[in-house]
């Protein structure tokens, strides 16, 4: 998404404070229940605060990924378009200032806010010293000038301190980035480089913390060159190569399949160094489910 916080925007508005604008709607939570909270996994960490009646403000970090910041909405309020995004020093300090910190685009959806990592960090930096957020955009509704949310720094540095120890137990990666795999091997052999076994490395890994993960199917090809029974047996023992190496690091083996079709479904063109180096290479499919949140609230 735009965002022009790094431009030279931020300036000090000394004393004069941010009122909110005549017949806009305001969202912004009491300050004696209003707090940031972390959920932890290994498969992603999230810093949120609930915005009552709108929805949540979150900093997400997914295994394997940056982190970034989203505002989500349950109710949609805000309107496609530009908005602008301040610091406040909050009403119980006597002194301080107000700062703009410089606009962002609003688009469709229930996430009409998204910030990538560089643009996440402003944000947090003022949250952490104690700063309010607030941010002023048109409202989706006619008859209101605009829309106000303010999100509250309160509990922001202990729930901070929770986050970043989730971020030091993060997966190296996530299912998306898995769940279609391809190991690559030297022409005319069953072996492959330490870039290969990182990212095999990385698969066993997340397959051992997932318990929703069902299935791995596994598939040896080669490239065109040389017999096509022997390519056959090339791919069968590529296939069982990678087979045993996971299984070696703790994947259990009644999850594999194992299939082998020699240089029967290539990738690219046989006549080319770069295409054969494509087909020739075993692949794998991390099959899982993704569990019913109603029916786990049930059994609960």
């Amino acid at each position: 998404m735009k965002s022009r916080f790094l431009v030279p925007l931020m300036h000090a508005l000394a004393g004069a404070a941010i009122s909110v604008q005549a017949a806009a709607a305001s969202f912004s939570g009491p300050m004696e229940t209003t707090q940031w909270r972390v959920d932890a996994s290994v498969f992603a960490c999230k810093l949120y605060q609930q915005v009552p009646l709108l929805g949540q403000a979150v900093f997400l970090h997914r295994a394997g990924e940056q982190q970034r910041f989203y505002l989500s909405e349950i109710n949609r309020q805000l309107a496609p378009g530009e908005a602008r995004l301040y610091a406040l020093t909050p009403s119980w300090r006597a002194f301080g200032q107000h700062q703009e910190l410089g606009s962002v685009t609003i688009e469709e959806g229930d996430e009409p806010i998204r910030l990538g990592w560089r643009d996440s960090q402003p944000l947090m930096a003022q949250l952490h010293e104690g700063h309010q957020l607030l941010l002023r955009g048109d409202a989706w509704y006619e008859g209101e000038s605009g829309v106000d949310v303010v999100i509250e720094p309160i509990r922001f540095r202990q729930a901070l301190g929770e986050f970043q120890d989730c971020l030091g137990r993060l997966l190296p990666v996530n299912y998306d980035q898995i769940r279609r795999s391809s190991v690559h091997f030297p022409g005319g052999t069953e072996e492959f480089d330490d870039a290969e076994r990182e990212r095999l490395d990385n698969l066993a890994r997340y397959v051992l913390a997932d318990p929703y993960v069902t299935a791995l199917v596994v598939d040896g090809h080669t490239d065109g060159t040389g017999l096509r029974a022997e390519n056959l047996e090339l791919s069968k023992r590529r296939a069982e190569f990678v087979v045993a190496y996971l299984v070696e690091r703790g994947v259990p083996e009644d999850l594999v399949q194992v299939r082998w079709h020699g240089e029967r479904y290539p990738v690219a063109s046989n006549r080319t160094v770069a295409g054969r180096a494509e087909n020739r290479r075993v692949t794998v499919r991390v099959d899982r489910f993704e569990p019913d949140p109603d029916a786990i609230a049930r059994a609960d």
